[in-house]
């Protein structure tokens, strides 16, 4: 299985816009699109198709502190979802590798965090693989968990 990150273009964004959760899991992110929209916002924001043998398969988007700010040193992983047809199948597993390793390259941080609604077991046994501690609460309600990068 082959899979990749790369950036949001004109070729693959309406395959991203097309990526579903299943019903159960909608509530857990906002849409692709709107997450697309709201990277165009802030050169700091990272949006990513996550593409598996040809085929879009997923979306990721991180985001880097504002330099001179308190979260500087921090990288937050807004966005991490696989296509409903797709899940169970590993993608998450290598994408997530390949998302914490591109993270690393940039040289900006050396602690990232995410987050996840306390019901979605999976994003927690997911993260928790890659070293993900769960430390708080969001006023939202999500849970937080970060790890050294």
């Amino acid at each position: 299985m082959n899979v990749t990150l790369e950036k949001i273009d004109f070729d693959n964004f309406h395959d991203v816009i097309e990526l579903e959760l299943e019903a159960s899991q909608e509530d857990n992110l906002p849409s692709n699109v709107y997450s697309i929209a709201e990277s165009s916002l802030s050169t700091l924001f990272h949006p990513r198709a996550i593409r598996t043998d040809g085929e879009i398969t997923g979306f990721a988007m991180y985001q880097f502190g504002k330099p001179g700010e308190w979260d500087e040193d921090e990288c937050t992983i807004w966005r991490f979802m696989i296509d409903r047809r797709r899940q169970n199948t590993g993608i998450g597993k290598i994408a997530m590798g390949l998302l914490l390793d591109e993270i690393k390259a940039h040289n900006r941080c050396s602690l990232v965090d995410i987050y996840y609604a306390p019901h979605n077991t999976a994003a927690k046994k997911l993260y928790s693989r890659y070293g993900f501690v769960e430390v708080g609460e969001r006023d939202d309600g999500d849970l937080i968990a970060e790890r050294p990068i």
